[in-house]
């Protein structure tokens, strides 16, 4: 089935529609938080509130798929909408199931759309990742302030407050949240089990447990937390270590997957029609599925043997 070129331009011209008022939607959030910040703004509070987009991301969230979409993107830290999210994932699925059936069987661009989805939650997931990989790095920095806030006299409460002001993204907006948690009445305990929540680590659990125990009990709070800094500096050096001895395995698995991509392509090139011959073919279809599972295969083996739980 060859689909016509004008389909494929709409399509193309549709994503690049989506990925433009993505952007402009994540800019104009930034700015929207900037006046917020700095005056009450009621009347673009409600403009905003009234848009097509903020009514379909409302409606969105009430479901159950919109909460799960929300959560990982609150978590991964980036400033999108789960409506925006939505139909740019729809769009780019559509364009791949025009573009690969230019190229090969129909069932193989239904399994590109599917793959398109797989790879933005991947992405969510990564950035998710990334970003509590950054919290657990900023640990023993975190553990060193509310030490010396701690030492000098201040309540838990104000040392969180002031290691939110002092700390570098994402600490600061995380503990910025647990002030503002605390400051509504929400008891320590419960803001702290909050987040480590957002933010799940075996670093943080530790932390978190440590003052949990210490606004229950009393004890020396300094000490241990000077002794939590220095043990989670030794952690992360030696995940660093860990990531820079298996980062080569990661990097020639995803290598010769490409590289299988890139000949296939290059067959196509060299022999016009070669792919679709293949792929409507149950043997070609056979062979590609099965290529397709190696590949997936290798990547899930990979991650689980690189994983290291220290």
């Amino acid at each position: 089935m060859n689909i016509p070129l004008p389909a494929v331009l709409i399509a193309l011209a549709l994503v690049l529609a989506v990925g433009t008022w993505g952007l402009y939607e994540y800019l104009r959030g930034v700015e929207h938080r900037r006046i917020l910040s700095a005056r009450g703004a009621m009347d673009d509070t409600e403009r905003v509130a009234n848009s097509l987009l903020h009514r379909l991301d409302r409606h969105l969230r009430r479901t159950e798929l919109g909460r799960a979409i929300n959560r990982r993107i609150t978590a991964s830290g980036i400033q999108m909408k789960v409506a925006t999210f939505l139909l740019l994932a729809a769009s780019l699925a559509i364009t791949a199931i025009l573009l690969i059936g230019q190229w090969m069987a129909p069932v193989f661009g239904v399994a590109a759309a599917v793959g398109v989805v797989f790879l933005m939650l991947a992405f969510l997931r990564r950035k998710e990742e990334r970003r509590r990989e950054e919290f657990v790095a900023q640990l023993p920095e975190l553990a060193r302030v509310l030490s010396n806030a701690t030492s000098a006299g201040l309540a838990m409460r104000t040392a969180l407050d002031l290691a939110s002001e002092e700390l570098d993204e994402p600490a600061r907006s995380e503990l910025r949240r647990t002030a503002d948690a605390l400051k509504l009445g929400q008891p320590l305990e419960d803001a702290l089990r909050d987040l480590g929540e957002r933010l799940p680590s075996r670093e943080l659990a530790v932390l978190v447990s440590t003052l949990v125990v210490s606004s229950r009990a009393g004890g020396s709070l300094v000490t241990s937390l000077r002794t939590i800094a220095d043990t989670l500096d030794e952690r992360k050096e030696i995940n660093r270590q860990v990531k820079t001895i298996t980062g080569e395995v990661v990097v020639t698995n995803y290598a010769v997957g490409f590289m299988g991509v890139g000949g296939l392509a290059m067959l196509n090139v060299i022999m016009p029609g070669s792919l679709r011959a293949m792929s409507e073919n149950l043997v070609g279809q056979v062979i590609l599925g099965a290529a397709a599972a190696a590949f997936a295969a290798s990547v899930i083996i990979i991650r689980r043997l690189t994983r290291v739980d220290l």
